[in-house]
């Protein structure tokens, strides 16, 4: 099953919310606020080779999954979101 993945903006303008057809967290969630966080987490590693993304929180939810990416103040969401998209998609 390929991965389907959508975007939600959240009440912060700096974090926007992927989510997922597929359940990548048996439950819970997982914060990484670096790339040494995420080393043992694929998808987030991934995430954290754009260039702009402050942290990337992970939650189960159900039978699906979300992920909160926050960028850095500087950065902007034109082009990035797109990217993270890939991203998400090339490692799952």
């Amino acid at each position: 099953m390929s991965v389907e993945v959508t975007i939600d903006t959240t009440p912060n303008e700096h974090a926007l919310k992927f989510n997922l057809n597929k359940k990548i967290l048996d439950s819970g969630y997982k914060t990484f606020n670096s790339p040494e966080d995420a080393k043992d987490f694929p998808v987030a590693l991934k995430i954290f080779e754009n260039e702009g993304v402050g942290s990337v929180f992970v939650m189960a939810d159900g039978e699906t999954t979300f992920i909160t990416v926050s960028k850095k103040p500087e950065a902007n969401w034109d082009g990035l979101k797109d990217k993270i998209v890939e991203d998400i998609k090339a490692v799952l």
